[in-house]
């Protein structure tokens, strides 16, 4: 091989070179620059269905309703029962009742009672722990306020045949009856105002409820008021007004 021929070949070796080289950097550059405006995105079909999963070549005209997951208390209560269906001897499980806390009441403290009969002693008389009355059953009658052997089982403090009295539910110690010297018979109401100690302070006759009209037997009356004593009390009235009547019947 001549020198020409030498030389042709490596003129052409370098524009073959030259030539790639150019291709290649265009290429480079085109392959970097991004057209504007940026060409629309398209998207891919894709088959119509409501699950990820499915198997077969044919398309279903109307979609399937998917079954809507049951909640857990649900399975969990038929869980319950087919455990409980297996034993067939097993009780019934009931549930618990509840019950509203009755409202306790509060429960009053009864009161002590006095006993009346048992502020008087036992007499030594063998009739002792009798009974008295007109009713026919066992037991004393008559009033806590009343006095002995009145015989008069209804009224306040004893009133009628005898001697009665009315203070306002305040006991008597003692009732003194007028002399038994008087030839009529009668009621003598007398007014009588009794201190805080039970002594009779003041009497005088009251109109409303006396039928004698002798003045000897009215003054036997007021004399007996007066020496007749009551219960005392702190808290009654300074001078409490009552009433003790005497009732007069001659004996036949």
């Amino acid at each position: 091989m001549n020198d020409k021929e030498k030389k042709d070949k490596g003129i052409a070796i370098v524009g073959t070179i030259v030539f790639h080289a150019l291709a290649v950097l265009v290429l480079f550059l085109m392959a970097f620059k991004t057209p504007l405006p940026l060409p629309g995105e398209e998207g891919v079909e894709v088959d119509l269905g409501m699950i990820d999963q499915g198997m077969g070549n044919l398309q279903p005209e109307t979609p399937a309703i998917p079954m809507a997951a049951q909640p857990q208390q649900e399975t969990s209560k038929s869980e319950e029962e087919i455990v409980t269906q297996n034993d067939d001897e097993a009780p019934a499980l009931e549930k618990p009742k509840t019950t509203k806390p009755k409202q306790e009441q509060p429960t009053e403290t009864p009161k002590p009672t006095v006993n009346q009969r048992a502020l008087f002693k036992g007499s030594n008389n063998p009739q002792a722990g009798g009974s008295e009355g007109i009713t026919g059953q066992p037991g004393d009658q008559g009033n806590p306020n009343g006095l002995a052997g009145i015989k008069q089982y209804d009224g306040q403090g004893g009133k009628g045949n005898g001697t009665g009295y009315d203070l306002g539910g305040r006991g008597a110690k003692s009732l003194h009856r007028p002399s038994d010297d008087f030839t009529e018979e009668g009621v003598v109401v007398v007014d009588i105002w009794v201190d805080r100690a039970g002594k009779v302070t003041r009497a005088e006759v009251a109109r409303k409820g006396t039928t004698l009209i002798n003045n000897d037997m009215r003054q036997k009356a007021i004399q007996a008021a007066l020496r007749s004593t009551f219960a005392s009390d702190p808290n009654a009235p300074e001078e409490q007004h009552g009433t003790i009547t005497y009732t007069f019947v001659i004996n036949r």
